[in-house]
């Protein structure tokens, strides 16, 4: 049993000026060839085909190509162009097969194509033919297409946000895609899209309404309603045309399938209000500080409006300068990071223990915000890596780039040269920094960043801030979604 393994992953936001250039994808997570069945420490989707294939030896797999790069704005055709070029390389080298495996975020646009995922599955359909099958995983912020639908023969998303699902989402796919081709399976996929987006904070699937909707859609499994289902709440910073939540039941029998996504379907509209959630000021963060003194654990804040993982630049210095202005850095110990390369390098060849004046903030976009001037004591130079926990892929390495912390006072800022996920304490320990013994530590964070913060501490706000990945979704500028569509067009 040949099957073809790859994947090619990325998340945009088409309100991010943000760019993603070959370097982004290389320094965060590349393999081509036989690097995809090497051992690894990432435990993502790969991992999990690895270990389905370690089960059933029947499998052979093909490797192809396997990148990734942190969440971006549109991703330029020329880079774009590049990866396919690099899988149509590899799958013109393997052998006949008898089906693929393939990893998708579900959420990429191309600066000339609102469906980037949609060809790279063309691509692959064009290269295998019609009839082998075709297995994709998803994350469950994907934007399910319906060229994704017609041209594959399986979609497999997460079930958890935070993501802590990858590998056993790699290996349920492997599991399908090896039931299709023994002939055990036949699955139609039916679709059905809803004309919601709300607010990534409360994707969380541990409590609240997504927590609801899975235990219906796994009670539908159980009772046999369907195969397997998948729901996608979509990232919602996508200003295009095929834009809205979706659910995805596979099975056997089409009616039964048709039947139980339009179920899943209304209830997941009913809960639409459900998702709501509370902003909290800068300001306001500070007065609770005074008020919980001596209270264990820090007070965690994302400024998730500037969130690396929803597509933004993370280069805000909005809660910098508010801190500043409220004369933080006098009374609370404070953990910020700010994406910056000039200023980053610039703290790192000054070296530690130098005092450094330097312009921080909207080096990538200047939508948001202008520059903060700043003075400060470089503690810390960086080497730049760590190893996510849980705050994303566990075991993969994240690269900062030249880093170095700047101490203002109490406040102490991260600058880093790269991009990347937020949402791990392993962040700030690898320059020295523990959030568990700050007041305050700021992530730049949706959901993620719970899985690892809420080891710490159960005092978590979300600020509101100007960014790209607001949760305040009525604020931006969309003008290509369908209309009408929750929360902006009335329904009641």
């Amino acid at each position: 049993m040949n099957i073809i393994i790859g994947g090619l992953l990325q998340e945009s936001n088409t309100f991010s000026e943000a760019s993603s250039a070959m370097r982004d994808f290389e320094q965060y997570y590349f393999r081509t060839g036989s690097q995809l069945l090497e051992p690894q420490k990432a435990e993502n989707e790969l991992a999990g085909f690895i270990k389905a294939a370690a089960d059933h030896p029947e499998m052979t797999l093909l490797p192809t190509v396997f990148a990734q790069a942190v969440s971006s704005g549109k991703i330029p055709r020329r880079t774009f162009d590049e990866l396919k070029r690099l899988l149509a390389e590899r799958l013109a080298g393997l052998p006949a097969c008898d089906g693929v495996l393939f990893t998708l975020h579900g959420a990429w646009v191309a600066e000339d194509n609102d469906d980037a995922d949609g060809e790279i599955v063309e691509l692959l359909r064009l290269h295998v033919g019609p009839d082998v099958p075709i297995v994709i995983t998803l994350d469950s912020h994907a934007n399910v297409t319906r060229k994704l639908v017609e041209t594959v023969d399986g979609i497999v998303g997460y079930r958890t946000f935070p993501h802590t699902d990858y590998v056993p989402t790699g290996y349920r796919a492997a599991e399908l895609l090896r039931r299709i081709v023994r002939g055990e399976a036949k699955p139609h996929i039916r679709l059905c899209k809803v004309p919601m987006i709300v607010p990534a904070e409360r994707h969380e699937t541990a409590r609240g309404p997504m927590a609801e909707l899975w235990e219906e859609a796994l009670a539908g499994e159980r009772e046999g309603r369907c195969a397997m289902t998948s729901l996608f709440l979509v990232q919602p910073w996508l200003d295009i045309a095929e834009m809205g939540c979706s659910v995805v039941v596979m099975d056997d029998d089409p009616a039964k399938a048709e039947e139980e996504a339009g179920r899943l379907a209304a209830s997941m509209w009913s809960k639409r209000k459900q998702f709501d959630i509370r902003l909290y000021g800068v300001e306001e963060m500070v007065v609770m500080l005074e008020e919980q003194r001596g209270r264990g654990g820090p007070v965690v804040v994302s400024d998730s409006a500037d969130s690396p993982g929803a597509g933004s630049p993370g280069d805000s210095n909005f809660v910098l300068r508010e801190l500043l202005r409220l004369k933080t850095h006098h009374r609370w110990n404070c953990l910020l990071s700010i994406v910056d390369p000039g200023a980053a390098r610039a703290a790192a060849e000054a070296g530690e223990g130098r005092t450094v004046r330097l312009q921080v903030g909207h080096s990538v976009s200047r939508a948001y915000g202008e520059p903060l001037a700043i003075e400060g004591v470089v503690a810390k130079v960086g080497s730049g890596k760590f190893r996510f926990g849980g705050g994303t892929v566990a075991g993969l390495e994240a690269n900062m780039g030249r880093c170095a912390v700047v101490q203002i006072g109490t406040v102490s800022v991260l600058l880093m040269e790269n991009a990347t996920f937020t949402g791990d304490p392993a962040m700030y320990r690898s320059v020295g920094l523990e959030p568990a013994d700050a007041d305050l530590v700021l992530v730049k964070s949706a959901a993620q960043f719970r899985a690892e913060y809420e080891l710490l501490t159960d005092r978590i706000y979300i600020l509101d801030t100007p960014g790209a990945s607001t949760a305040n979704l009525t604020g931006l500028p969309f003008r290509h979604i369908p209309r009408p569509m929750y929360p902006f067009d009335s329904f009641d």
